[in-house]
Formats: structure tokens, C-alpha cells, sequence
């Protein structure tokens, strides 16, 4: 399958320590790149196929299960990533706590898109998100599954069928990092051109000057550009951002994977009452959003982590 295409390459223990020494080359760690790589190629390997095959079983599991087999076949890709920038994870007993938590008993009425996921000091969450995207977490720091949800490309057309309007407007960018807006997007902004002018600028770091003409604002964000969080990109490899102020947060959509699956997971295995009768009753929103986005996980998770790891060969 495509989002796993290179995942053959690193099942030789030669070909992924080579690997793993052009990531630690550039360190200023204590031991040589060559020690460091030949350490951690076996424990590399063992994470990345101990998680396709999560992944793998997904596809032949029910639907009930997936969250918990979704899950822990994305900690597992995870934990390759950071053996990439971290030659030493993990150090402590602290970063293997999952990072974030939910409220243990569901109220009455629950519904999951408007259920919370709390981010914690300490765990996987925090320190992944750090490592990998530099971006910083804030203990506390709370997020709707609805508001996660919104940040998932292939989720759009469901919240524009079921709540009537779009989250995300897609967008063109060319080779050079040049990034066409439509303007339609005021509206939902509630932005004259001015003001859109300076957000703009404002969310992308850039002092580039916003062109707008023939209906489209054109903004210079550079050849890295594509990787600012706020850019969203499909499995088909269209590119979009928010139309709502509220969705501009810098979460990388990894990120947002995470924390809904370990919501998922937890009330796949805790709430099983409330699960079961999910897939039988249909009395809320909850089931066409949940059904959709373990759908997108099983291609899109897989496909986010292992381009990670080609960027990485990339620019070692």
C-alpha cells in the first residue's frame, strides 16, 4: 500500500542503522553516531513493524475494536520517530505515560463531539509533539473532539453534509512555496481585505506582501511552507486551512490523530455500554464522525509518520 511504501527499506538492520547514523551525525551526543545507530536499530525496527501489524489487523478487525488496535499501532510509529531526534528515548519511566487524559465517567446524555481530552505535564503527548514538530504543549490546555475533528481534511465534506457549513477551504501552493487563497474565505472569517492582509501575515511569520487579484490572495510563504501546522493536507495531497478564526491553532494533524484515538481507545475499553449501543441506536451525530475518522486513521497515520521518516533521510 502507498502510505506504507517504504517501509520495506528499513527491514535490514545495516540499511536502518545507516539510516539512523545520518540522523544522529549532526548531534552533539556523547557517544559516536556509529554506537548510537547500531544501539537503537533493532529496538527501531521492532517499534515499526510491531506497529504495522496493529495496523494490518485493523483491517480485517470490527469496527468496535479499531480505536485500541489504531492506537497502539501509532505509539509504536511514534516511538520510531523520535528514535530519529532522540537517540536516548526513553529516558525516563515519565515519558511513557500516554500525555494527556479524559474524564474518567461519561455524564448522562455523553456525546462524544463535545466530549474534552486534557493535556498533561509529563508523557508521550508533550514530548512527541516537541520533538517531532516543535510545538509546544501547555499543561491543561483542553481540546473538543469536534474541534479536533475540524482539522482533518477528509472530515470537511461530512461537516458541511451533517452541521451545513465547511471547516477548512482548500488552497493551491506551487513548487516555490507560493500560496493562493480564494477569497471566499472572508466570510467566514468575518475580515475585510485589510485585516485578512495582516492575519495573514501574522499566522504564517512572514513579512511577505499579500497580492490579491482575480479573486485569489497570494502570499509568499517559501518552499518549507507546507509544513506550518496550519496548512492541512489530504491523502490525495490537496492542500487547506481553517475558515474559522478558533481553528488557526498550531496542531499538527499527528497531533490531532492522537488525541482522538486515545479518547476512542479509552472509551472503546471503559465505556462499553455507551459503545455498543453507538452502532445500534444512530441517535446522535457521534457515529458518522467516529465511523468516518477510523477510516481516514488506518491510511492517514500510517501515511503522516512514514513520510516523517523519508523527510529525515531526506535532509541527512
Amino acid at each position: 500500500m502507498d502510505e506504507w511504501k517504504s517501509y520495506d527499506q528499513f527491514l535490514s538492520a545495516s540499511s536502518t542503522q545507516r539510516y539512523l547514523k545520518g540522523c544522529y551525525q549532526r548531534s552533539s551526543s556523547k557517544l559516536s553516531s556509529d554506537e548510537l545507530s547500531y544501539r537503537n536499530c533493532y529496538s527501531f525496527i521492532y517499534y515499526l513493524t510491531h506497529g504495522k501489524r496493529y495496523f494490518d489487523l485493523c483491517k480485517s478487525s470490527p469496527m468496535e475494536l479499531q480505536p485500541v488496535l489504531l492506537y497502539y499501532g501509532m505509539v509504536q510509529l511514534i516511538k520510531c520517530c523520535l528514535l530519529t531526534v532522540d537517540p536516548y528515548y526513553p529516558e525516563s519511566t515519565a515519558l511513557l505515560a500516554h500525555g494527556v487524559t479524559t474524564r474518567k465517567r461519561k455524564k448522562q446524555n455523553y456525546l462524544f463531539l463535545q466530549d474534552e481530552i486534557k493535556v498533561q505535564r509529563n508523557g508521550l503527548f508533550p514530548y512527541f509533539s516537541e520533538q517531532l514538530f516543535q510545538l509546544e504543549t501547555i499543561e491543561g490546555d483542553k481540546f473538543q473532539m469536534q474541534e479536533l475533528l475540524s482539522h482533518v481534511p477528509e472530515m470537511d465534506d461530512l461537516f458541511r453534509q451533517i452541521n451545513g457549513s465547511s471547516q477548512l477551504l482548500q488552497v493551491s501552493i506551487s513548487s516555490c512555496g507560493s500560496m493562493s487563497i480564494p477569497d471566499k474565505i472572508l466570510d467566514p472569517l468575518h475580515m475585510t481585505n485589510t485585516r485578512f492582509n495582516q492575519f495573514l501575515k501574522q499566522q504564517f511569520a512572514t513579512e511577505s506582501e499579500v497580492n490579491y487579484s482575480g479573486s485569489m490572495f497570494v502570499i509568499e510563504i517559501g518552499e518549507k511552507g507546507i509544513e506550518n501546522p496550519l496548512i492541512k493536507k489530504s491523502v490525495e495531497g490537496n492542500y487547506f486551512i481553517p475558515t474559522k478564526r478558533e481553528g488557526f491553532k498550531p496542531l499538527h494533524e499527528v497531533m490531532v490523530h492522537y488525541l482522538l484515538l486515545y479518547n476512542l481507545s479509552m472509551i472503546c475499553r471503559y465505556e462499553t455500554e455507551w459503545w455498543g449501543d453507538l452502532f445500534h441506536t444512530y441517535s446522535s451525530n457521534d457515529f458518522p464522525f467516529i465511523s468516518r475518522f477510523l477510516s481516514n486513521s488506518r491510511v492517514k497515520v500510517p501515511k503522516l509518520l512514514m513520510e516523517y521518516l523519508d523527510k529525515k533521510r531526506e535532509e541527512d
